[in-house]
């Protein structure tokens, strides 16, 4: 249950920079491309972090895939 919540926090936070970017792109003042820059790279950091934690929890049988 604990890791369920840590991942859903952590997809919050790539929501979050998304956000974040998206505001840094319609402002466009002049030093919002580089914090667009650094929301993007945050959000695929987060995002890499994501999809490695349900690889290896899922290896380790933490959590299950289930079917629709």
């Amino acid at each position: 249950m604990l890791t369920k919540i840590v991942l859903l926090v952590a997809l919050g936070l790539v929501v979050w920079q998304l956000v974040s970017a998206l505001r840094a792109l319609s402002r466009g003042q002049t030093g919002d491309p580089q914090r667009l820059m650094e929301a993007l790279k945050r959000r695929v950091i987060l995002s890499i972090i994501i999809v490695t934690a349900l690889f290896v929890l899922g290896a380790m049988g933490v959590i299950t895939p289930h079917a629709l």
